[in-house]
């Protein structure tokens, strides 16, 4: 399978999108709402989200065959299966959303935020860390393991497969 077209429109407020999305497909993530979009694949299928935007900016990623996309923005994670326009995971993150990282082969997926790790396998997580301090840095290394570096230079290095410390 190829990876679906896709498109992401800024919309103005939430009547708006409400008025151009079915209901069905409306993801409202967070109580309190400033950030409105369209995401389309293949100018067929069309999902709605409206979430609080902290000032960073959203990031996504396609799994390797191209039918699961990887979505962060805000406090939010989602994964969305492209093809039959469906939520397979909206989770709520503990602090704000950095950016996805991925290994090679785009099993593992990271989700960095400003305090946290999760690690998504597929569909699923696996595992989730917290830090005690503001995340600067983070690299996966060899496709097994990921280096987090925080702001009072402690430094962790994490198994993908299950989180576990290494060195």
């Amino acid at each position: 399978m190829g990876q679906a077209d896709l498109q992401i429109t800024k919309i103005d407020g939430l009547c708006e999108l409400e008025s151009q999305v079915n209901k069905e497909q409306l993801i409202l993530c967070d109580d309190m709402q400033n950030n409105f979009l369209i995401i389309s694949f293949d100018n067929v299928h069309k999902l709605g989200i409206a979430y609080y935007d902290y000032g960073t900016a959203l990031d996504f990623q396609f799994s390797r065959d191209g039918t699961l996309l990887y979505l962060g923005l805000g406090k939010n994670f989602l994964c969305i299966d492209s093809y039959e326009n469906r939520v397979l995971i909206n989770d709520k993150l503990q602090s704000v959303f950095y950016e996805l990282c991925c290994d090679l082969n785009m099993n593992y997926v990271c989700v960095v935020c400003e305090l946290d790790v999760y690690c998504y396998y597929l569909k699923k997580q696996k595992w989730k860390w917290g830090f005690g301090d503001i995340i600067v840095g983070y690299n996966i290394i060899d496709n097994k393991k990921i280096s987090i570096i925080c702001d009072d230079e402690s430094k962790y290095m994490l198994l993908l497969e299950d989180g576990s410390m290494t060195e």
